[in-house]
């Protein structure tokens, strides 16, 4: 039998949790970093229960999430996946270098004139339900290696060349992306469906398992001999077994020992860390800043819109931030030409197809005021239905890490456009890293849910939540698990909650400056909980 099909299980366990970005230029050394040791990720540190949080005041760390016993209303009662009691745990990663950049080197020399180096260190990235990120040390060879092959245990092979080429300037991007950092997604149909990997035909479906083994061929021709193989077993759709496996910052086994398919089943063992309810009559400065961490001089993604910092510039001449009723609803108008003169230098740069500052808007972020390091948050929300609004609910990182652990976490928990010109109106939710050897961003495909009643989620609020562990990220839509991702990519940097209203960008159309204004974005609240063994890793509000 070919070892392409030997699955031990040792591979399957560590197969099953296998191993809108910016770079932001706020400070590497870490002098705010909320953590054990500045410039660190955060260790796990006990946590004390106190007394119940009042609604519409800063939590403070201890707080009990759900006092009392469990209450799953009209839910069935929970179900915790089995596990094999006799599995040995995942091996960690070597915690002298966790993201694996060591593990880009293939210290054997090619035979001239031969074939290249068998590729090494094939391993795992993360693992989702219908897509997997995986990646190997660059092969040697003395003409230079021109193409890898990597191929899958149904007998479908891909092929990743140095050359490839697209028409579409995202696919291509990705194209060389993938050569850049030898890592491969099987299959990133954000990209590849209807060209080049043909995710349609070939992408694998949740509870799938594959093997996987790449090769190597350079220019004439010869191809080497195949990596060590590979397994990846494929998240079920909901409530996936999380196999046992080891990590510097795991503490204990709650993923293993509870139904995570619904956030009602889980967070009565969390505490309430960071709650903005939205009852006063301002944005309250002591939870949220009214500018990015990157700043006004920057501008990612060709947004279209100036986020006017109310925090800084009260007297700017627009608020954003309407409070009534005890929700928040941001705003986005075209910029008045009577305070066009109070934008940035930035915003007077030439970009023909998408014009930075047309509009205003409004943004807010925590850092340096709260963050935290593993946990659950969750926004109720309706987000904009209106063509050229995107209305954005992620957590980012404060700093990207330094040297083996750069690793520059952002976990996009929604991301919906008022009109998608790409498709339907879904909610979206990606995960984007940084690669700790290049220094390329990488991101997973932009996963989507439909809502299942048919009616677009911008017709009424929702809850969008996710639950942040470490090497596991789970979705949530209405309290209910919609994806999942795990793997040794999975940050442990501490990130800060921001949300905004874009106005025009590269993926949301030009809002028409003559159409429906304002844009709107309405939040009823944000919360965000952790276990007691990380409650103290985080910046709280006094």
């Amino acid at each position: 039998m070919s070892p392409l099909f030997k699955i031990t299980l040792i591979a399957f366990l560590t197969a099953s949790l296998g191993a809108c970005s910016s770079d932001s230029d706020s400070p590497e050394d870490g002098s705010n970093l909320p953590s054990n040791e500045p410039g660190n990720p955060a260790m796990p540190t006990g946590g004390t229960p106190g007394s119940p949080a009042t609604p519409g005041t800063p939590a403070t760390p201890g707080t009990p999430a759900t006092p009392g016993s469990p209450n799953f209303g009209d839910l069935p009662p929970p179900v915790i996946p089995e596990l094999d009691p006799l599995a040995v745990p995942i091996p960690a990663p070597d915690p002298a270098d966790p993201f694996g950049s060591s593990r880009e080197i293939d210290p054997e020399t090619p035979v001239a004139g031969g074939a290249p180096t068998q590729p090494k260190n094939l391993r795992i990235d993360l693992v989702s339900n219908d897509w997997a990120e995986f990646s190997w040390a660059p092969a040697n060879d003395d003409t230079g290696v021109i193409e890898y092959r990597i191929k899958r245990s149904d007998g479908h092979t891909y092929t990743m060349q140095e050359n490839q080429t697209s028409t579409n300037a995202g696919t291509q991007a990705e194209l060389d992306k993938q050569w850049a950092t030898t890592s491969f997604i099987d299959c990133n149909y954000t990209r590849f469906t209807g060209r080049v990997h043909n995710c349609e035909l070939y992408g694998p479906e949740p509870g799938d398992i594959f093997s996987y083994e790449v090769t190597a061929v350079d220019a004439e021709g010869n191809e080497s001999m195949p990596s060590d193989p590979i397994t990846i077993s494929y998240h079920k759709v909901q409530n996936a077994a999380v196999p046992f496996y080891e990590d510097r910052f795991l503490d204990g086994d709650f993923a293993q020992t509870h139904d995570l398919s619904n956030s009602a089943y889980f967070l009565d063992k969390f505490t309430l860390v960071f709650e903005d309810d939205f009852d006063g009559t301002s944005i309250d400065e002591t939870r949220w800043n009214t500018q990015l961490v990157w700043g006004d001089e920057v501008i990612i993604n060709n947004e279209q819109q100036y986020f006017v910092n109310t925090n800084r510039d009260p007297d700017f001449g627009y608020n954003p931030f309407k409070l009534a009723d005890s929700i928040l609803t941001i705003e986005a108008i075209p910029t008045p030409e009577a305070l066009k003169s109070m934008l940035p230098a930035k915003c007077g740069e030439v970009n023909e197809e998408k014009p930075p500052c047309e509009f205003l808007s409004g943004a807010l972020a925590t850092q340096d005021k709260f963050n935290m390091t593993f946990g659950y948050v969750e926004g109720r929300m309706k987000t904009g239905d209106i063509s050229g609004a995107l209305s954005s609910f992620y957590l980012y990182h404060r700093y990207p890490g330094v040297g083996v652990e750069r690793n520059a976490p952002e976990i996009d928990i929604i991301e919906y456009l008022g009109e998608n010109p790409f498709g339907a109106e879904e909610a979206f939710q990606t995960y984007h890293f940084e690669d700790v050897s290049t220094g390329i961003t990488r991101s997973s495909p932009t996963m989507s849910i439909s809502n299942p009643d048919g009616s677009r989620y911008s017709e009424d609020f929702h809850t969008y939540g996710v639950l942040w562990e470490p090497q596991l990220v789970i979705w949530y839509i209405d309290g209910e698990e919609v994806k999942r991702l795990s793997g040794p990519q999975v940050g442990a940097r501490a990130m800060n909650i921001v949300t905004y209203l874009v106005a025009g960008s590269g993926w949301a159309p030009t809002p028409d400056a003559d159409g429906a204004f304002p844009l709107t974005f309405e939040i009823d609240y944000i919360r965000a909980y952790q276990r007691d063994s990380y409650t103290t890793n985080g910046l709280y509000p006094q």
